[in-house]
């Protein structure tokens, strides 16, 4: 099952404050909601986040071509300008690239949404996803969607880019702003389709499409809306420091990673070579030295160590020669000075010392 958990929008909510959550099952579908404090809710496998669309600003930028490390780095300082905000309180999140190089970025407050997180945390709830409450009504295709309030109002285009403003007698100048801007980019909406929250009840749509000069259907409550899914294409606002997963390595580009690969290969390759060479090297050097011991003992039948048993034969001929073998003379005479006295003479023959 997964959790839906609406978070407030306020700078600091208290632990025990009462907070809006949905409960679905396995498949996504709607089971029950309910709004209650964080250690009371509901427990499910996967836990998601919502935040409020008046916490979350969108900005569309022409980024350069450069690796996903980079971009993580830019954004905070792309949207600076136009968020008139420190790129330090900032998080910033890419999202897709359209057909005319644009790409919606997501930006939040770097300390609320880490003292959100910290206040589930602390409830036991650890969300594994986290997205704009507008991603619940983007995906559209050329038609938006506007909620309105008894004292707000949501305005959310097919990309899920968000614009909230507060409530006031006629066509909102932020629904004005945003329909403008559309006609600039040539992406201005056909239709615009209209949800209330609560119980607030519907405009006069034909007078505002006359004066916004767009079509306005009517749509459905916000609630409803609500227990829907997020598109496939919404910015997920938990990654890099706010994965689920830790903090991120950085990327390694794909050249470098090439580069490693085929670098180790030429190693290990230059090794087999080197071992092949080595091994064959030592199997001729001891069939040389087994024919050296075969020519020098042609006698010997079997060879198992030529070493060996040519140390033992030739210790052996040199017995027979009466030549000392290895130490044996310096042993008998260190026997025979240790036993006798004044030595004036000494006959060693056959393995055999004799002292006078």
């Amino acid at each position: 099952m997964k959790l839906r958990i609406f978070l407030p929008g306020a700078d600091a909510p208290a632990r025990d404050a009462a907070m809006a959550w949905m409960l679905f099952d396995g498949r996504g579908q709607f089971l029950r909601e309910g709004a209650s404090p964080l250690a009371q809710m509901p427990r499910a496998d996967e836990v998601e986040a919502m935040l409020p669309a008046e916490r979350v600003l969108f900005a569309r930028l022409k980024l350069p071509r450069v690796n996903a490390a980079t971009i993580r780095e830019l954004l905070p300082y792309a949207v600076e300008d136009r968020l008139l905000a420190d790129p330090s309180h900032i998080h910033a999140v890419a999202g897709a690239t359209n057909a005319r190089g644009e790409t919606v970025v997501c930006v939040v407050d770097r300390e609320w949404l880490r003292a959100m997180l910290a206040l589930l945390a602390g409830a036991g709830l650890k969300p594994a996803r986290a997205f704009s409450e507008s991603a619940l009504l983007a995906g559209g295709r050329r038609d938006w969607h506007l909620v309105l309030g008894p004292a707000r109002g949501m305005l959310v285009d097919d990309d899920g880019v968000s614009a909230t403003f507060d409530r006031g007698p006629g066509v909102p100048l932020a629904l004005r702003i945003a329909l403008d801007e559309a006609a600039a980019r040539g992406d201005r909406p056909q239709s615009l389709r209209v949800h209330t929250e609560g119980d607030e009840p519907l405009p006069d749509l034909e007078a505002w499409a006359r004066e916004a000069g767009v079509a306005l259907e009517a749509g459905t409550r916000w609630e409803i809306v609500a227990r829907g899914q997020p598109a496939a294409r919404s910015i997920d606002l938990l990654q890099d420091e706010f994965s689920p997963r830790g903090r991120r390595m950085p990327s390694i580009p794909r050249a470098a990673v090439a580069l490693a690969l085929a670098i180790a290969t030429l190693q290990l390759a230059f090794m087999a070579l080197d071992y092949t060479r080595l091994r064959a090297e030592r199997q001729a050097l001891e069939e040389r030295r087994e024919a050296i011991f075969r020519e020098a003992f042609p006698q010997a039948t079997v060879v198992v160590d030529p070493e060996l048993q040519m140390t033992r034969n030739l210790a052996e001929l040199k017995r027979s020669r009466g030549l000392a073998s290895g130490d044996a003379f310096l042993a008998e005479l260190t026997r025979i000075a240790r036993a006798q006295g004044r030595v004036r003479a000494i006959e060693y023959g056959n393995g055999r010392m004799v002292a006078r």
